[in-house]
């Protein structure tokens, strides 16, 4: 029981972090977002400034990569959100899992303490009928020999 409360206390605290890393993840993203955005509207101003056509290219080009790895990094995080999905799906089928076994060993349990008084039962009407059974080889022991003793005493 202490080991459930345990691994309960355990699993809540994973919970607790996921969620907290989760969070800090959408903050982190959405910074990003609004960075990029800034970043975009800086670069094309300083663009428009500072380079000339030729320069241009070049930044067509770059900004073109990080749009890349924008895609990658988001894809990126749809898998990690994926993946924790699947990981809380699979600690709240392992807690159902958990409820099943403890209710399984609760009924045998129950079973086996039934089983020991059927036991118990069925010993001591046993016993009775070895009672019985000797009683009665008794009394049948008793009635052939008041018989006999009647016939002998017939008989003088």
């Amino acid at each position: 029981s202490s080991g459930i409360n345990a691994e309960y206390g355990q699993r809540r605290q994973i919970v607790s972090n996921v969620n907290n890393y989760r969070r800090d993840y959408e903050t982190h993203v959405k910074n990003l977002r609004k960075a990029r955005l800034t970043y975009a509207e800086d670069v094309e101003q300083q663009r428009s400034d500072l380079l000339g056509n030729e320069h241009k290219n070049t930044m067509v080009s770059n900004s073109e990569r990080l749009e890349r790895s924008s895609r990658r990094l988001e894809d990126g995080y749809r898998m990690a959100m994926e993946t924790e999905e699947i990981g809380q799906n699979v600690l709240n089928n392992l807690a159902q899992d958990r409820e099943k076994i403890n209710s399984a060993r609760n009924r045998l349990g129950n079973v086996d303490s039934s089983l020991s008084q059927s036991s118990r039962l069925l010993n001591n009407m046993y016993r009775r009928v070895i009672q019985n059974k000797v009683l009665m080889f008794g009394v049948g022991v008793v009635i052939i020999v008041i018989i006999v003793l009647a016939l002998y005493g017939m008989l003088k």
